[in-house]
């Protein structure tokens, strides 16, 4: 009987001990491999379900986790982009090449800071994330999840992309997940974050549009009047 005890005591030991390896090893795992770029591009192999996390410039971060083998080709203007916090999680079935370009701004599609513009739903968006991500890849049959961290700069803001068929932006339903702006999708693009115009701006806009409705009507008014009186 006292030998049972010990093979049983002696098993319960060793399962707690297994587990506990499994469990830091978890941990271990979910930790990204954090490599520092000093500058603005970077070439690598990414092997599956290894989170990778490149830090350009000591400033703007990339995240990416794919679930098969990536060969990624990055480049990030850093010094204009500053702190941001971007991460990529991409399911595939077969292995991936990903070419990625990062900038603050998109002159010729519009994105220049603080400016607005009207997405295809007709919502009036104003352009202040300062970081736009032009992604091409290899396969078309993808599902990928876009996030950034969240600001509150950002918070009430949306994912957008760029469709060049239409020649417009179009934003893509967004939430909020452990404090980052989540996007799903299953192709890639030329993509932001755009925040809606505040009512502020708005009715703003509404006043000078009146203002300017007057004094149209002022100058027409005394125009008439001044005809009349030749």
């Amino acid at each position: 009987m006292r030998k049972i005890s010990k093979i049983m005591v002696g098993a319960f030991l060793f399962m707690t001990i297994f587990s506990l390896i499994n469990a830091s090893n978890l941990v271990l795992a979910a930790q990204p491999h954090n490599e520092e770029i000093p500058g603005d591009t970077v070439q690598r192999k990414l092997e599956a379900h290894n989170q990778t996390m490149f830090t350009f410039r000591n400033r703007t971060r990339l995240t990416l986790n794919c679930s098969v083998n990536a060969k990624v080709n990055i480049d990030c203007d850093a010094l204009n982009i500053g702190e941001k916090d971007f991460q990529l999680e991409i399911d595939s079935e077969h292995d991936l090449e990903l070419n990625m370009t990062c900038t603050e701004e998109q002159n010729q599609l519009g994105l220049m800071k603080g400016n607005t513009m009207q997405v295809r739903n007709r919502n009036r968006y104003k352009y202040e994330e300062g970081f736009c991500i032009s992604i091409e890849c290899n396969q078309t049959q993808i599902q990928a999840r876009l996030k950034i961290l969240a600001t509150n700069q950002n918070r009430d803001g949306t994912w957008a992309f760029y469709n060049g068929t239409s020649q417009e932006w179009e934003s893509v339903p967004t939430t909020v997940q452990n404090g980052y702006l989540v996007a799903e999708t299953n192709h890639f693009s030329i993509w932001t974050v755009l925040t809606p115009e505040s009512e502020d701006s708005i009715m703003g806009y509404g006043i000078i549009g009146a203002m300017f409705a007057g004094v149209a009507m002022i100058a027409l008014v005394a125009t008439i009047l001044v005809k009349r009186r030749k």
